[in-house]
Order: structure tokens, then C-alpha cells, then sequence
């Protein structure tokens, strides 16, 4: 009768440490292989993105070229809200407050290259470029 009564004490009392332990181990283990993966896919999502918009850059520098008969060019640097407004009449197609930053560039004698650089050097993140023949490259 004795043993009865401290068994049904024990399993009201909850978990033991060492069941808590386990349990915390497990979750360590399970976010020590899933945060690196997520990071991952953020920072793939994050280039992938400026490498759309650089593609939307070339579309719409070739109806500029077509209207203008040249090629808009920026100064180096982050140009992201002046390159909304002269190229994309003010909509905000390239995201301002992006990881990434753009600019145009000459290249060769009648040609650009439009740029996306991180904003961040540390963060990882590839340099990408676009060149009026619609050739994406990485690392510019």
C-alpha cells in the first residue's frame, strides 16, 4: 500500500532534471542544424531578389534607350531612390531599405552596368552586376 501511495505522488511531482535535460539537449541539438540552414535560405531569398531587380534595371534601361536614345547613368554609391524615380517613373520597384544598394555605370563606349552591392560588407552577401546585353554576373 506504501508503494502505491509514492508512486502516484511521483507522477503528480512532473518531470525529473534528467528528463528536463534530455529535452533541452534535444531542442539544442534540432536549432544548432536548423538556424544555419534558415540563414541560408535568407541570405539566397536576399540575392535572389537583387538579382530580379537588377533584371527589371536592364528591361527598363532599354525602353529609356529606345525614348532617349542613351542610357541613364548614376554616380557610385547607393543611387536605389534616384533610379526609382528616373527610371521607374517613382514607384518604388527597387526596394530602398533592402540589404542591397544600386547604381549604374558606363561600360564600354555605349554600353552600362548596372551594380547591387550589400549594404553590409560583412554580411556574406555576393556582388552582382548587369550589363546591357542582359549578361548577370556575380562578384563585379
Amino acid at each position: 500500500m506504501n508503494n502505491l501511495i509514492n508512486s502516484k505522488t511521483r507522477f503528480k511531482a512532473g518531470f525529473t532534471l534528467i528528463e528536463l535535460l534530455i529535452v533541452v539537449a534535444i531542442l539544442g541539438v534540432i536549432a544548432g542544424i536548423g538556424i544555419p540552414a534558415y540563414q541560408g535560405y535568407i541570405s539566397d531569398a536576399k540575392e535572389s531578389v537583387a538579382q530580379n531587380s537588377l533584371k527589371s534595371i536592364c528591361l527598363i534601361e532599354a525602353d529609356y534607350h529606345a525614348e532617349n536614345n542613351k542610357y541613364l547613368k548614376t554616380s557610385t554609391g547607393n543611387q536605389t531612390r534616384y533610379i526609382n524615380n528616373a527610371l521607374f517613373n517613382g514607384k518604388k520597384t527597387l526596394d530602398e531599405s533592402s540589404d542591397y544598394y544600386y547604381f549604374i555605370r558606363p561600360y564600354s563606349s555605349t554600353g552600362y552596368r548596372a551594380y547591387a552591392y550589400p549594404k553590409n560588407s560583412t554580411s556574406g552577401l555576393e556582388r552582382y552586376c548587369v550589363d546591357h546585353n542582359d549578361n548577370l554576373k556575380s562578384s563585379c
